[in-house]
Protein backbone atom coordinates (compact mmCIF):
# COMPACT_ATOMS: atom_id res chain seq x y z
CA UNK A 1 0.00 0.00 0.00
CA UNK A 2 1.37 3.59 -1.28
CA UNK A 3 0.64 6.75 0.38
CA UNK A 4 -0.67 9.00 -2.66
CA UNK A 5 -2.62 11.81 -3.10
CA UNK A 6 -5.92 10.59 -2.40
CA UNK A 7 -5.25 9.40 1.07
CA UNK A 8 -3.11 12.32 2.07
CA UNK A 9 -7.04 14.40 0.64
CA UNK A 10 -9.02 12.00 3.21
CA UNK A 11 -6.95 12.07 6.18
CA UNK A 12 -7.11 16.06 5.79
CA UNK A 13 -10.88 15.92 5.10
CA UNK A 14 -11.62 13.77 8.47
CA UNK A 15 -9.06 16.55 10.47
CA UNK A 16 -11.27 18.78 9.40
CA UNK A 17 -14.86 17.77 9.43
CA UNK A 18 -13.61 15.90 13.20
CA UNK A 19 -12.44 20.02 13.78
CA UNK A 20 -15.37 21.69 12.76
CA UNK A 21 -17.74 18.95 14.22
CA UNK A 22 -16.09 19.33 17.30
CA UNK A 23 -15.97 23.26 17.64
CA UNK A 24 -20.09 23.65 16.46
CA UNK A 25 -20.98 21.33 19.06
CA UNK A 26 -19.47 24.34 21.61
CA UNK A 27 -22.47 25.09 23.68
CA UNK A 28 -23.23 28.25 23.41
CA UNK A 29 -22.82 31.10 26.27
CA UNK A 30 -25.39 30.86 29.30
CA UNK A 31 -26.59 27.51 27.91
CA UNK A 32 -28.14 25.51 30.95
CA UNK A 33 -27.86 22.55 29.23
CA UNK A 34 -24.88 21.47 26.63
CA UNK A 35 -22.66 18.28 25.46
CA UNK A 36 -19.63 17.64 27.79
CA UNK A 37 -16.21 17.48 26.51
CA UNK A 38 -16.05 13.93 25.92
CA UNK A 39 -19.32 13.64 24.37
CA UNK A 40 -17.92 16.40 21.80
CA UNK A 41 -15.47 14.48 21.09
CA UNK A 42 -16.86 11.42 20.35
CA UNK A 43 -19.11 12.90 17.89
CA UNK A 44 -16.32 14.39 16.29
CA UNK A 45 -14.54 11.25 15.87
CA UNK A 46 -17.67 9.82 15.06
CA UNK A 47 -17.32 12.25 12.22
CA UNK A 48 -13.80 11.87 11.42
CA UNK A 49 -14.39 7.81 11.03
CA UNK A 50 -17.40 8.66 8.58
CA UNK A 51 -15.08 10.95 6.21
CA UNK A 52 -12.65 8.51 6.36
CA UNK A 53 -14.48 5.18 5.17
CA UNK A 54 -16.29 7.46 2.83
CA UNK A 55 -13.05 8.13 1.22
CA UNK A 56 -11.69 5.42 1.29
CA UNK A 57 -14.59 3.73 -0.65
CA UNK A 58 -14.67 6.62 -2.78
CA UNK A 59 -10.77 6.54 -3.25
CA UNK A 60 -10.54 3.02 -4.22
CA UNK A 61 -13.68 2.40 -5.87
CA UNK A 62 -16.40 -0.10 -5.00
CA UNK A 63 -15.83 -3.75 -5.36
CA UNK A 64 -18.89 -6.02 -5.93
CA UNK A 65 -18.88 -9.20 -4.21
CA UNK A 66 -17.56 -12.12 -6.42
CA UNK A 67 -19.69 -15.65 -6.47
CA UNK A 68 -18.35 -18.64 -7.82
CA UNK A 69 -20.05 -19.85 -10.56
CA UNK A 70 -21.52 -23.21 -9.18
CA UNK A 71 -24.37 -24.99 -10.84
CA UNK A 72 -25.43 -26.74 -7.95
CA UNK A 73 -27.11 -24.95 -5.09
CA UNK A 74 -25.89 -25.25 -1.41
CA UNK A 75 -28.84 -27.81 -0.20
CA UNK A 76 -27.85 -30.24 -3.24
CA UNK A 77 -27.10 -33.35 -1.96
CA UNK A 78 -25.08 -35.83 -4.58
CA UNK A 79 -26.96 -39.12 -5.83
CA UNK A 80 -24.42 -42.03 -5.18
CA UNK A 81 -23.93 -43.90 -8.65
CA UNK A 82 -25.94 -46.95 -6.96
CA UNK A 83 -29.16 -45.40 -6.93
Amino acid sequence: MTFDLITALVVAGAFTAGALVYQRTAPPEGATTALSRGERLAVALGAAATVIVIGGYLGSGFRGVEHAADTQSAGAVKSAPGR
